[in-house]
């Protein structure tokens, strides 16, 4: 696999119960990236992907691992907070993370 963009950034998902952002798996701090596979199937088409793949740093848990569609739904609500489950450590690896993913996006369109 080939990383695009790795962060360290606090995974969170969406509580509908409450409305709010919850960290995922009891929390603390990831290391998250965008990479790209190339799975036999894909490979058969030509084509690539791309997942995105988050370990907790201190327990090497996968807490984040989805693969990328062409027509997802990624926003920047903040300049450290993104959805799609990624909450950024600092403005500069949210600007790295943003960029990956719109690479990504970018690569499975074309």
């Amino acid at each position: 696999d080939s990383y695009i963009v790795r962060v360290k950034a606090v995974v969170m998902t969406r509580d509908e119960s409450s409305g709010g952002w919850l960290a995922q798996e009891g929390g603390g701090l990831s290391r998250v990236g965008v990479c790209k596979v190339v799975p036999a199937d894909l490979e058969l088409l030509g084509r690539n992907g791309f997942l995105i793949f988050g370990e907790r740093l201190k327990d090497k848990q996968v807490i984040l691992q989805c693969f990328l569609k062409k027509d997802l739904v990624y926003t920047k609500a903040t300049p450290t907070f993104h959805h799609w489950r990624v909450d950024n450590r600092n403005p500069a690896d949210a600007r790295a993370f943003d960029r990956g993913v719109r690479k990504a996006i970018e690569d499975l369109t074309e």
